[in-house]
């Protein structure tokens, strides 16, 4: 246990150190590059899971290529609403086109198969889009290294709460070592960190902002995190990779934020 705990920390600490400076030193490109990494690492894993039919391979690539076209074309227009028309378009023609390679009771695995590529191209792609647009706002570099900062504190928090005083099951169904007390440590280490940065580097931010803020993603994060556990226990797996040694794979290490980032868009427009 302590290997993995010190694997996931020098992990964590490294991929954390280079997050923290694309943001804050990489511009407009190179917040859409780190969008980018994150959303084609987690589709490579959600399309490994869900596609099972012969040409899964085939089937992850379209959904891949699909993303990366998703993703630069939003960093030329930021026209989401018309980006998902069009993915969705393209995905369904796909699908139409290949399924002539199919018999009568296979049409049906392979109809399921669209609407998880659907599924996956929301809950993967368009969300993660939130990111760039919060770095994009005044004092955004600043928003942004804040969210991750509530990210991370709660998932900390949450870990060791939870293991010194953790009694009371969260969901044991979906994710047996969650607790309740371990949640609740979670949002208030994300409330406390938000406070200190405000005080050390973040003087702009208005305090109403800084003390609802984390209020509010820090629970959205932890529903993001039941989220994936919901989806890894359906399809049986224990991680969705490999790639981040001690975390797993990348839809494990963003599950939280993926859910959480619309919801930090939105108070970000109302409190920045």
């Amino acid at each position: 246990m302590r290997t993995e705990l010190n694997q996931r920390v020098l992990t964590g600490a490294i991929g954390g150190l280079a997050l923290l400076l694309i943001v804050i030193f990489g511009g407009w490109l190179g917040i859409y590059f780190l969008t980018a990494v994150i959303v084609l690492g987690m589709v490579s894993e959600f399309a490994k899971i869900v596609y099972a039919m012969p040409d899964a391979v085939e089937k992850k690539y379209a959904l891949l290529c699909l993303a990366w076209f998703a993703v630069v074309a939003d960093f030329l227009t930021r026209a989401s609403f018309e980006l998902l028309l069009v993915s969705f378009f393209a995905l369904f023609i796909y699908f139409l086109v290949s399924a002539y390679k199919y018999s009568i009771p296979e049409l049906t695995t392979h109809f399921k198969e669209l609407m998880y590529s659907v599924f996956g191209l929301l809950y993967l792609v368009f969300l993660p889009l939130y990111l760039p647009r919060i770095h994009s706002y005044m004092g955004g570099v600043h928003w942004t290294i804040l969210f991750f900062l509530i990210i991370w504190a709660g998932d900390t928090g949450a870990y060791f709460v939870g293991l010194k005083w953790g009694r009371r099951k969260l969901y044991p169904r979906i994710s047996p070592k969650k607790t309740l007390e371990g949640a609740l440590g979670g949002v208030a280490a994300g409330w406390l960190v938000a406070i200190l940065y405000k005080m050390v580097l973040f003087g702009g931010a208005s305090w109403a902002g800084i003390v609802i803020i984390p209020l509010l993603v820090g629970p959205f994060s932890q529903i993001g995190d039941l989220a994936e556990s919901f989806f890894k226990r359906a399809y049986e797996v224990k991680d969705s990779g490999r790639i981040l040694p001690g975390h797993g794979g990348f839809m494990d290490r963003f599950d939280g934020v993926v859910f959480a980032l619309p919801v930090m868009y939105a108070t970000v427009r109302i409190f920045s």
